[in-house]
């Protein structure tokens, strides 16, 4: 299901929309959540995610992919996100459609 792009979401929404992309329940998803301990979500999922999350107007910088670990990195990269420029699509996007 994609979303329109909106405004800043809280992290409840947040957490919503990343339990739909991960298949689990949002209870499980806390600011310490671990993506690769908790949930076993490994580099080719956490790269796949964040494509997702991408069409769903949540914009996470991939600069900082490598620096998230949980639930709560992902949140507050998404929100330095949403204060930078858009720059068009991520270098990950533009590599798989040319």
């Amino acid at each position: 299901m994609t979303r329109p792009v909106r405004g800043k979401y809280s992290f409840e929404e947040f957490r919503k929309i990343l339990a739909e992309e991960l298949l689990v329940d949002e209870e499980e998803l806390t600011p310490k959540t671990a993506f690769f301990t908790d949930l076993r979500v490994d580099s080719v999922k956490m790269v796949d995610m964040m494509l997702r999350l991408e069409e769903q107007g949540i914009r996470i910088p991939w600069e900082a992919g490598s620096q998230i670990e949980t639930v709560g990195d992902a949140y507050r990269f998404y929100l330095e996100g949403m204060s930078a420029t858009p720059q068009g699509p991520s270098p990950v996007r533009r590599a798989a459609e040319g």
